[in-house]
């Protein structure tokens, strides 16, 4: 009896192993005793009732440890579903769209401007970043047996996520170009006509495409396909994702030997994800900051120059120069940031993290990113007058918005007059 417990002891840690709990720790008075009862059994010996009683009871809590950490991580992994499987692709979808119209709109020959040529770049790259997010998360949701596909493992260790990286690193930096753009716009407004031409303006984005593939040519030594060099893959139907009765499925990449080298881990966190990341953001943030502060006081300035209608006129200009940067460009600062803490902090992954609150942290926070690629539209058609304009023309609607916006400005002037007239 005392030998079978033994033996039981070691089925039990392995089937505990083979439920993805190699994390469990056995307690030492645990292994003692199953250590004793060994050489007790080789000596012929029984184990006392005490000691048999105490490994059970040690085995009970081992399951409930299991039991603990597997409910702990139902949440995230619900949460990881919903947004990779249903919160993620609804965004892209809309995110395909609004950014195909935005492209459409920013490329007409009316809207020709150094910023239009950015906004352009800038919603191809947003385009790229919503096809790769559906091919490199979403799928894995949707379709689980795909990731046990070797055509799949070689399409996403050499193409999917490397991809990935390169185009949201672009559409970052092409944020930052903009932002700089807008700035020297407002605050040398002598040398815009020189810095912000449309040549140098291309020639920005060319450079910017160029060094964001070159700054992301690790991550495509990151992951590695796993080919058939074992028995789980021997199996031809086991090979294109279908499982075989009998037989465990095995991922179809992995982390290559740089990706879980030393050298991996120094790039994914201090140069992708402090240096090509946080770098913009802060550089992002000052220029927003100056640009608002440049508009303030140049108001202020004018104010006492100004009529009152013009004054007027003035303090509108002002209020939709800054609700729009206050709509694209913090948004992009929020959820970017967000998203960067989470990343940092899950490949870290400090000893005093709660770990399925970061995972759960990290499921919300790679929907940052989608949401950024993808709302960039509605804040176009929020703080973007002439944006909705060219795009009623678009849809043949002209006459529609000519109307209403004489419409509104009537009542504005009328509003005005009686206002002045009652000396309210």
């Amino acid at each position: 009896m005392p030998a079978l417990l033994v033996i039981e002891f070691y089925l039990h840690r392995f089937v505990l192993r083979k439920r993805n709990f190699q994390d469990s720790v056995h307690s030492p008075w645990t292994i003692f005793i199953f250590v004793s009862g060994h050489f007790a059994t080789s000596l012929g010996l029984d184990m006392s009732t005490v000691e048999v009683t105490l490994l059970e009871e040690n085995l009970e809590k081992e399951e409930l440890l299991y039991t603990s950490s597997h409910d702990d991580m139902i949440l995230p992994s619900n949460l990881n579903f919903a947004t990779s499987a249903i919160v993620g692709p609804i965004l892209c979808i809309f995110g395909l769209v609004g950014n195909a119209l935005s492209l459409s709109v920013w490329s007409k020959a009316t809207m020709r401007c150094s910023t239009a040529i950015y906004l352009s770049g800038q919603a191809v790259a947003d385009l790229g970043v919503l096809v790769a997010f559906m091919f490199s998360d979403s799928i894995q949701a949707w379709a689980p047996e795909v990731k046990y596909s070797l055509a799949y493992g070689v399409f996403y260790s050499y193409l999917a996520y490397p991809f990935l990286f390169t185009i949201v690193v672009l559409s970052i930096w092409i944020t930052v170009g903009v932002t700089l753009d807008r700035y020297i716009m407002v605050c040398w407004i002598t040398k815009a006509k020189i810095i912000c031409s449309e040549r140098h303006t291309k020639l920005v984005l060319v450079v910017t495409s160029l060094c964001a593939t070159i700054v992301n040519i690790p991550n495509f030594l990151f992951y590695t396909p796993v080919y058939s060099d074992s028995e789980i893959h021997s199996n031809d139907s086991v090979g294109r994702g279908e499982r075989v009765p009998g037989i465990e499925p095995r991922m179809s990449y992995e982390l290559s030997e740089f990706g879980s080298s030393p050298g991996g881990v120094f790039f994914e966190f201090w140069i992708h994800c402090i240096i090509v990341l946080l770098v913009p953001w802060m550089v992002v943030l000052v220029l927003n900051l100056l640009i608002i502060r440049k508009i303030v006081k140049t108001n202020k300035r004018m104010k006492d120059k100004k009529t009152a209608s013009s004054s007027e006129k003035s303090r509108q200009s002002e209020n939709q120069i800054t609700r729009l940067l206050l709509t694209v460009t913090f948004s992009f600062l929020f959820f970017m940031g967000f998203q960067c803490i989470i990343q940092c902090i899950y490949m870290q992954r400090p000893a005093e993290a709660h770990w399925p609150t970061v995972v759960s942290s990290f499921a919300v926070g790679k929907i940052g990113i989608v949401f950024t690629s993808s709302s960039n539209f509605v804040f176009y058609c929020m703080t973007g007058r002439k944006f909705r304009k060219e795009l009623f023309i678009m849809f043949g609607i002209e006459s529609r918005y000519v109307q209403s916006s004489s419409t509104r400005r009537l009542t504005k002037s009328d509003s005005s007059r009686s206002t002045s007239t009652s000396g309210i």
